[in-house]
């Protein structure tokens, strides 16, 4: 529109330089030119300068209403301008359909025939235009409505189907996982969605239009990519043959972050090139695959332990066979007390793979949790020889839960409270209504405790494993993972308090008696929580 706007007073001008230094103009064709000057010139500047608001309505009907208007005049009072006149009214009548809609355009060209006929009825009668120019003009009008009507509806459903792929491209990108950044050929950074956030901890906004390097500052191997003479990224691809690299980049915490870029260049909408970057965080592969790492170093090491002790005394009792029998007896003892160690850890081991393959199912029934609590406390005490106290308030205790998981709960709960507290502190196990339908049990200690990192994580599958300071205690790193996948399947929740230095408080919490529709298994119940919990959803409370 501020081209069209610009368009009229350059013929205005011209038409004006035309009207003052052609000789021999007189009368009519005179006062076209004069009003050429002292009219539509003033009248399109006004246009031009309102044409610098976007939709103004004065722009969009005023222009067409004045090029026909100027039109009438030159088919009135120019002689021998009635055929131009026609090809000029096709002209802005074909214009205004594109700017201000078909059905003002169809008034358009209602006002250009009426015009064309009281022209025909104001010029005298030599100068009068024949049917057979009024009749091709009429048609030629029609058709022209009729054609540009059914490419403006066309190019309209074009336009609604094109917003509705590029809402649907930016509501995918929006949500795409990694992050996905478009730069242009010189490595300014175009466009970006919402997950540089999170890979990059930078705001949207602090990275659209900021070079490429400054905003990944990428390394490869110990080597910073240098994107000076091109995408370095594209070119370590192109390289070795690989569609997707393994890079890093130093976090904002000065940690170093791994990531998996991938780059492909696409054509831009001005025939430039354009290169897109996709860009994973690492960090959660990376630390899984150390804590498996780890884990392997670490059950390799516990199993070794107990299958040291139990060879040593075994090739004592088959090289000696004359020792004595009070000898003999604590050799076997001995062997059997790292028999019973080398079972628990292989039983664990094998319930973490059951529960991650989503294999173990309890069946959920009601029953008096104080008596189950009480037997594992005392036989507990009898095993390790440390004091466990036990505390129950006066009220019934009918849960709903699985007593064989239960009984492995509370002893993994136990032998941690235990093997945590090396001084001989006492351990605490208490009952007690957590309000409305839940009931708590406390597994309380005094021993080395862990700091807030370390309660973040200690429900982790392996995060023991690959904490150095607990290193000496022992243990595979699984028991909280066991007790909280199991906590979990019972349709119950888990939490702990904990200051280091202070000892720790493990809470489990499990639901009164009350009516079922189904028992679902823990298998289930932990797959599903699991994946959530992986994907960044946090698993809600016991329902």
């Amino acid at each position: 529109m501020r081209i069209a706007a610009g368009a009229r007073i350059v013929l205005a001008v011209v038409l004006g330089a035309v009207g003052s230094f052609v000789p021999g103009l007189r009368g009519r064709s005179d006062a076209f030119y004069l009003l050429v000057e002292l009219v539509y010139l003033p009248y399109v500047t006004a246009l031009f300068f309102a044409s610098a608001r976007p939709g103004n309505k004065l722009v969009l009907v005023g222009g067409p209403f004045g090029d026909l208007s100027l039109l009438f005049a030159l088919q009135v009072l120019v002689a021998g301008a009635g055929g131009a006149a026609l090809v000029g009214y096709l002209v802005v009548v074909t214009f205004a359909v594109f700017t201000v809609g078909r059905r003002t355009a169809a008034v358009f060209a209602a006002q250009a025939i009426v015009l064309t006929l009281v022209a025909q009825l104001l010029v005298p009668e030599s100068r009068r235009l024949s049917a057979l120019d009024l009749l091709p003009y009429s048609v030629a009008v029609l058709a022209l409505l009729f054609m540009i009507d059914r490419s403006a509806t066309r190019q309209a459903a074009f336009e609604a189907q094109a917003a509705r792929l590029r809402s649907r491209a930016d509501t995918i990108l929006a949500h795409v996982a990694d992050a996905v950044l478009v730069m242009d050929d010189a490595g300014t950074v175009l466009q970006c969605n919402e997950a540089v956030v999170r890979v990059f901890g930078q705001p949207q906004a602090d990275v659209v239009e900021r070079p490429c390097a400054s905003v990944l500052a990428l390394h490869n191997g110990e080597r910073i990519l240098d994107c000076s003479k091109g995408c370095a990224l594209l070119a370590l691809g192109h390289a070795d043959g690989a569609l997707d690299v393994e890079v890093w980049r130093t976090a904002s915490d000065g940690r170093r972050q791994p990531l998996l870029a991938s780059v492909s260049q696409v054509a831009g909408e001005d025939g430039s090139v354009q290169t897109i970057h996709s860009v994973r965080d690492l960090t959660r592969i990376k630390q899984a695959e150390e804590a498996k790492n780890l884990f392997l170093a670490t059950a390799s090491h516990e199993l070794k332990t107990p299958l040291t002790v139990i060879q040593g005394f075994a090739d004592t009792l088959v090289q000696y066979p004359e020792l004595d029998e009070p000898t003999k007896a604590a050799a076997l003892r001995a062997i059997r007390t790292r028999c019973g160690e080398l079972a628990r850890i292989v039983d664990r081991l094998l319930m973490s793979s059951r529960i991650e393959a989503g294999r173990i199912q309890l069946t959920i029934r009601a029953f008096d949790l104080v008596p189950l609590l009480r037997e594992r406390v005392t036989a507990m005490a009898a095993a390790t020889g440390r004091q466990v106290a036990f505390e129950a308030d006066a009220d019934a205790h009918l849960v709903e839960a699985n007593p064989e998981a239960l009984v492995t709960v509370v002893d993994h709960l136990l032998d941690n409270a235990l093997k945590y507290s090396p001084d001989g502190d006492p351990v605490t196990v208490s009952v007690h209504a957590a309000g409305g339908e839940v009931v708590a049990v406390d597994v309380a200690d005094r021993g080395i405790g862990m700091d807030p990192e370390q309660v973040a994580h200690c429900f982790d599958k392996f995060w023991q494993a690959e904490s150095s300071d607990v290193r000496r205690f022992g243990g595979t790193g699984i028991g909280l993972y066991i007790v909280r996948s199991l906590v979990e399947g019972m349709n119950g929740a888990v939490q702990v308090r904990s200051q280091k230095g202070s000892g720790s408080v493990f809470t489990v919490e499990l639901g009164l008696r009350r009516e079922r529709e189904a028992e679902p298994g823990v298998g289930e119940q932990t797959s599903i929580r699991e994946f959530m919990r992986h994907i960044g959803v946090a698993p809600g409370r016991r329902p």
